[in-house]
């Protein structure tokens, strides 16, 4: 997690460098709103990530390998049953780690969807769409492509039973 974040504040300080300075008020204040949207997914992503590792270090993607159903449930059976302390679950608990990934994973997704379709797609206002340079719309449609992917290669992963490649893969993938 450690890693994750300083590897993160590395990228997101780099990715301010390479955005061009903006000249209009009105452009600096669309980047504000920009800015203040893409915040809360950037975060999404970050706690996606991090619940990731628990996944994997409680080898929980063997557990539970259909999908969307776990146990031909949305919520699995031992979903409930709790360790003591209650708050080990949210760490330990087999069934709560990976359905609280899967939650988390379509969470993330749904939310970098919606931001690109207001950000870089058909519904992003014009102010908006002005104040993106043509970089940074690349990386908004790169960001759902990758979202996307991720999700993707997720969903092979558990249905496959987490096999090295795939596993390795999808980990490398959240470090992107």
């Amino acid at each position: 997690t450690s890693a994750f974040a300083i590897y993160t504040g590395l990228l997101w300080s780099s990715l301010g460098l390479l955005q061009p300075a903006i000249a209009t008020n009105a452009a600096t204040d669309a980047m504000k709103v920009i800015r203040g949207r893409v915040t809360p997914v950037a975060a999404l992503i970050a706690v996606t990530a991090v619940s990731g590792a628990f996944v994997a270090g409680n080898d929980a993607g063997r557990a539970f390998n259909t999908f969307p159903l776990m146990e031909g449930r949305i919520v699995p059976e031992h979903y409930f049953e709790a360790l003591s302390p209650w708050w080990r679950n949210a760490f330990e608990h087999t069934a709560t780690v990976q359905f609280d990934h899967r939650v988390l994973a379509v969470s993330t997704l749904t939310a970098v969807s919606a931001l690109w379709v207001i950000t870089a797609g058909p519904l992003a206002s014009p102010a908006i769409a002005a104040a993106l340079s043509p970089s940074a719309t690349f990386r908004m449609h790169a960001l759902l492509a990758l979202a996307w992917g991720q999700v993707g290669l997720g969903v092979s992963t558990l249905l496959h039973a987490v096999p090295v490649e795939l596993g390795s893969a999808h980990q490398a993938g959240a470090a992107r």
